[in-house]
Order: structure tokens, then C-alpha cells, then sequence
């Protein structure tokens, strides 16, 4: 695909994100902040008394500006589809958008390097490849980061496409969702979905959503690792990306109607082997068949996806704090409070929770989710990314989040709109 056929699309896509939603995008600030951009590349800008507007910053060629602050400034393929999910009430052509420039992007061939695959939709994408990824060995193609290591992008891309209900970009983007479900029907197998190992300089060991490069020798928490702290023997799999890709297997089984039947065995396959090996205490199980130990928001996920009801787990003080549930439980071996994946609070990560929840008929539990997550961005002011509770509830600024990311923003605009992205 030409470079700026790519651009374009990126700027439609970020375009679409001005004036997302009054309540949500307007806050004010204590102090200079930061700009994390996922799928729509939206920040803010002073503008009035009012404080902040969330905005985009495309430059004319559609990427975001080298100045913005902020650590992300690229297109995620896993933020940048969960994103446009959360705010398809107030916002349904950012899931337009966003959806199009995934088919555009979409893996045509096998390339080992970048783990490109047919079908397979984009872990990273950016122009231009940044000095620091470069030196870590990450591979670049014509001056460009287009990196495939994720392991659910591509079922958010088929629940996301399903979630329109617009049947006329349904059929636009059908050779897209072909080829994704090719790819997904090959990613599950007849196991679970699964990454690594990596063979290859940069890129990442661990590819669901708690992704690391080297989780073991991660001092800030990132990943999955045993509950000593060792990483699980590769390929893993992590219950999150197994809860998406059996709702993007539900999700085929309406738009490919002449195999529904097909993609519906299949769905119930995979869910009869989740329940089979994910316990309210197991978070992923490695190559072996080992299972990976821990109590966390993976719950969320599982209930969420309708796979598995451990509500009861999940609302534990452990799990549920005053503002939102942990990544992992603080009972937990590996449980760090700041812990970038083994610890701290997610505000999208507790959007599942949350939906989960309401879905179970657990609606005080569910309130109590949402509640603590507003109460959380409230004291602290904006859209972080994460943040932490102490062990005594008490609620912590981390210095590694980013300051405003765009699926936090998106958590808050769907509770706003009292979606949970489930029954659409």
C-alpha cells in the first residue's frame, strides 16, 4: 500500500475524533499534560476558560505532530479498535474509519520479522521509524515500523465490524473480514490462540494486551510472568485474548451467514476448552500446558465475553478497590502496586469489568466499578492511562503513565453512554 494512501487514511480516521463527546472531553487540568494517541491520534489543546478540548493534531500528511508530548504517538491496532468499540454511540464513523484503516493495513504475506501473516491486522504501525525502536532491533520496512506481534487485534477487528451493524461498510470491508477470519480460524486451531516465542530482534515475547518484551527482567511490571516471577515457557496463552477472539468468533457467526454454523461451532469449542482450563485463579496457560497463576482483571474479560461468571472472585477487596479493579489481585505473588500489568488500575481494562458485570445481573457490583474509576480520574484530573491503590485503598499517581489515552477517554465516554459494547 502506497505511503500516502496510509496517510490519508490515518487522517480520516484521526479527523473524526473533533467534538467526540462534551462531558468527556472537556476537563480541567492541574498542570501540563501529556498525549498518548491509539487509533483516532487525539489530544488536547488549550482553548477556553472551559480548559482542555481533546482534538486531534494531524499534521497535513495525517500523522501527529513530533512536538505533541507523549510516549505513543502511532497507530495500535488493538487501542485504536477497543477505542472506536467504546464511543460507536456518540461516534460511529470513528469505527469507520478506524476499520478502514486496518483492511488497508491488513498482513498479505508471511514475513517472520514483522510477524506480518495474511489476514492479521496490525500490532504498530508508524511512518517513520523512531531512533529507540531502531536500536532495539525492531524491523523496519522502507523507513517504516508496520509490526503484526499481537495476538487479538484481529478479533477486535471482526467485533468491531460486527458492532456497526451497518451492513453497507459490512460489505465493503468483506475480502478484510475474510481474510481476518482465515487468520483467526488458524490462530485457534483446534487449542487457543497463542504467541511467541519471538525469534527475532524487537518485537514482543508476550502479544495480548499485557504486552512485554521480557517480562521476567521487566522491573516495572510489564506482562505475565509465573508467580516467582519467571516467564512462562512460550507460546502463551492469555485469557484476555482468548475471551476476544470467542466473541470475534460469535461476531462471524452473523456477518459470514452461509457458515454460521461453522464459525458457531467454533466458538463453542474454544469456550468449552476456556472453561475447561481457566479457573477464577489461572491467567494464562504457557507451552507446556503449565498454568500461569493469578487473580486479575482477566475476569473482567472472561465475564465480559459471557466465557466464564467468577464475579464473585472479581469483586473481592483483592481485586475490587475504592477506584477500580487491579490488573492483579494484591494477594498475588507478583502483585506490584505499581506494577504496569501486575498491579496498577486500568481505567479501559474496568470497561469489561464493568459491562461484565451488568451483563451477570451484578449491577451494584458493576456500579461500584464505574464509580470508582470516575472517582479515580476526578482526583486525579484527566484521561491516564493507569494508575495505582495501595494496599490500604489509598489512590497513586504513576509517573509512567501517559497522561491522556485515548481508550481511558473511551471508558469514560461509554459509561457516559451506559455501553458496554455488548448486544449489538
Amino acid at each position: 500500500m502506497a505511503k500516502n494512501d496510509i496517510g490519508r487514511a490515518e487522517r480520516d480516521a484521526g479527523l473524526r475524533i473533533r467534538h467526540l463527546h462534551r462531558q468527556a472531553a472537556r476537563t480541567r487540568w492541574r498542570d501540563r499534560d501529556e498525549c498518548s494517541s491509539g487509533a483516532a491520534l487525539i489530544h488536547h489543546s488549550r482553548q477556553d476558560d472551559e480548559g482542555m478540548r481533546i482534538d486531534d493534531v494531524l499534521s497535513p500528511d495525517g500523522w501527529a505532530y513530533a512536538s505533541v508530548p507523549g510516549r505513543y504517538h502511532a497507530l495500535f491496532g488493538r487501542d485504536s479498535l477497543i477505542f472506536a468499540l467504546q464511543v460507536l454511540p456518540v461516534r460511529p464513523d470513528v469505527a469507520a474509519a478506524t476499520l478502514r484503516v486496518h483492511a488497508r493495513l491488513q498482513g498479505r504475506v508471511e514475513d517472520p520479522e514483522t510477524e506480518e501473516q495474511p489476514g492479521r491486522i496490525v500490532h504498530e504501525y508508524r511512518p517513520v521509524a523512531p531512533q529507540h525502536l531502531v536500536d532495539h532491533g525492531w524491523p523496519v520496512r522502507d523507513g517504516a515500523i508496520r509490526y503484526y506481534g499481537t495476538s487479538d487485534a484481529t478479533s477486535w477487528f471482526l467485533i468491531l465490524l460486527d458492532a456497526t451493524g451497518d451492513p453497507s461498510l459490512q460489505h465493503e470491508l468483506s475480502p478484510a473480514r475474510e481474510a481476518a477470519a482465515g487468520w483467526l480460524r488458524r490462530a485457534v486451531g483446534d487449542g487457543f490462540v497463542r504467541c511467541g516465542p519471538r525469534r527475532h530482534p524487537g518485537g514482543l515475547a508476550q502479544q495480548g494486551w499485557r504486552d512485554s518484551r521480557d517480562p521476567a527482567h521487566d522491573t516495572g511490571g510489564g506482562g505475565i510472568v509465573h508467580p516467582d516471577g519467571s516467564m512462562p515457557e512460550p507460546p502463551l496463552a492469555d485469557a484476555d485474548s482468548q475471551a476476544a477472539a470467542i466473541v470475534a468468533l460469535r461476531a462471524l457467526a452473523r456477518l459470514d451467514v452461509p457458515r454460521r454454523e461453522e464459525w458457531a461451532a467454533l466458538a463453542g469449542q474454544l469456550t468449552a476448552r476456556v472453561r475447561a482450563a481457566f479457573t477464577a485463579d489461572v491467567m494464562a496457560l504457557d507451552g507446556t500446558g503449565r498454568t500461569v497463576v493469578g487473580a486479575g482483571s482477566q475476569l473482567g474479560w472472561l465475564l465480559w465475553s459471557g466465557v466464564l461468571d467468577h464475579s464473585e472472585r472479581l469483586t473481592q477487596p483483592d481485586l475490587l478497590t475504592p477506584y477500580g479493579v487491579r490488573t492483579l489481585a494484591a494477594s498475588e505473588p507478583a502483585f506490584q502496586v505499581d506494577g504496569y500489568h501486575r498491579g496498577s488500575v486500568w481505567p479501559f481494562d474496568n470497561w469489561f469489568a464493568w459491562g461484565g458485570l451488568r451483563a451477570a445481573g451484578r449491577h451494584d457490583d458493576a456500579e461500584r466499578v464505574r464509580a470508582g474509576v470516575r472517582r479515580a480520574l476526578t482526583e486525579l484530573g484527566g484521561f491516564p492511562e493507569l494508575y495505582a491503590v495501595t494496599r490500604t485503598g489509598e489512590l497513586r499517581e504513576l509517573p509512567i503513565s501517559t497522561r491522556v489515552q485515548a481508550w481511558t477517554l473511551g471508558a469514560m465516554v461509554a459509561f457516559d453512554a451506559d455501553w458496554t459494547g455488548i448486544g449489538s
